[in-house]
């Protein structure tokens, strides 16, 4: 009568084998993390442009074209007030901080990595706000250029200049990641496309990169 043997794993295939197993369950989780949070990302980066664009054109319903709301053609802690005044109604907000600190505190960073110079949270000359959600938006009006007189690239007359902490101040705190620009122009609202996206550039053009194209593929 022929032995039958049995083979079997040794502990240390077993244990090899859970390794890889963990590796590639850890990987796997990764990237479905990032993938949601990109995805969540361009969403809200769409809901900021919403949020504006309506208040505007409830505003401008009461009130008539922004360019002949009653606020000068200067950078100042009196004329975002007198912005503000117009858009305020129309705006979910759970905080309204005015050109006070409280709303934000973070430090910012660019897309490059570099400490942002501008102290948005403190300058008394930018508008701070938190929304129903936990966002938190800030901005200045009339920053250069005087009243709705300033363009880039293919926005003419901008009025304000809107910056918008999708998750507030937890981080990254870095413009292209979780900070996005936009602009209350004369005609519309519109995504900043100051400069280009990509690892080493400051992170302001992402706005416009992720409205038209519905991903965040710059940040691989």
């Amino acid at each position: 009568m022929l032995n039958k043997t049995k083979s079997a794993f040794t502990l240390a295939e077993v244990l090899i084998t859970l390794v890889i197993i963990g590796i590639v369950a850890a990987l796997t989780i990764s990237a479905v993390i990032n993938t949601y949070v990109e995805r969540s990302t361009v969403a809200k980066v769409k809901k900021g442009l919403s949020i504006l664009g309506q208040a505007k054109k409830l505003a401008e319903a009461q009130n008539g074209p922004v360019i002949g709301w009653d606020f000068e053609g200067t950078w100042s802690t009196e004329n975002n007030q007198k912005f503000f005044n117009y858009l305020k109604p129309y705006i979910s907000l759970s905080k309204d901080c005015g050109t006070a600190a409280g709303c934000y505190s973070s430090s910012v960073y660019q897309l490059n990595g570099n400490l942002h110079s501008q102290s948005y949270g403190t300058n008394n000359k930018f508008y701070k706000f938190v929304l129903a959600d936990g966002s938190v938006m800030w901005f200045g009006a009339s920053i250069s250029g005087g009243k709705c007189g300033l363009s880039y690239s293919f926005v003419n007359n901008i009025c304000a200049t809107f910056f918008y902490d999708i998750n507030g101040d937890k981080k990254p705190n870095t413009i292209g990641k979780d900070i996005f620009t936009y602009y209350i122009a004369a005609d519309g609202v519109f995504p900043s496309d100051k400069n280009e996206c990509h690892k080493n550039s400051t992170g302001f053009g992402c706005t416009t990169y992720i409205i038209q194209r519905n991903n965040m593929n710059y940040l691989h």
